[in-house]
């Protein structure tokens, strides 16, 4: 018969006891921190449910407290502001748009469009290189036929642009298409 043959050359001299007590640590730190989070979740739970009864019975209160018409001085001014914006959708912005673009130039960049609906002008800001390519922007611009009255406002040269173009605002009455 053959004689058992022992393998184990690093005999561990540790206790087996330590491990044992960071194992069973550890398994009851497991345990609390599972039964806090369902603690946790139920109070949560609680918590949403309360939240959702208030708002619902702050919306019956405000759904309550509104008057049920408007008052004919806030028909009249939601009345403007209704017609005010369907004035401003209703414009000939195509005409204004063509316009702009038979009159544009290489030299010229055209940086604002302010349309005022209500006086049917509109404010245009725009930078040239220099004063010959403005006269002409402007004499172009007054040559279209959807734009009369082209009128330079001011004109600044920019100093801090290392090419210096001249900054202006043109004005212009829109003629409107009947």
């Amino acid at each position: 018969m053959m004689q058992r043959l022992n393998l184990d050359l690093v005999k561990s001299q540790m206790p087996v006891w330590p491990g044992m007590l960071v194992l069973v640590i550890a398994i009851v730190g497991i345990l609390f921190s599972y039964r806090q989070y369902f603690v946790v979740n139920e109070r949560n739970a609680i918590m949403e449910s309360e939240l959702a009864q208030i708002d619902m019975a702050r919306r019956k209160s405000h759904a309550a407290n509104r008057p049920a018409t408007l008052s004919s001085m806030e028909l009249e001014v939601e009345g403007r502001r209704a017609h005010e914006v369907a004035s401003l959708l209703l414009l000939p912005w195509r005409d204004l748009f063509s316009a702009l673009e038979s009159a544009s130039q290489n030299n010229v960049a055209v940086l604002a469009i302010e349309p005022d609906y209500k006086k049917h002008q509109v404010r245009i800001t725009a930078e040239a290189k220099d004063f010959d390519i403005l006269v002409h922007y402007l004499k172009r611009l007054g040559d279209t036929p959807q734009l009369k009255f082209v009128r330079l406002l001011r004109y600044e040269v920019r100093e801090d642009d290392a090419q210096h173009p001249l900054r202006f605002t043109v004005e212009a009455s829109w003629r409107l298409k009947s």
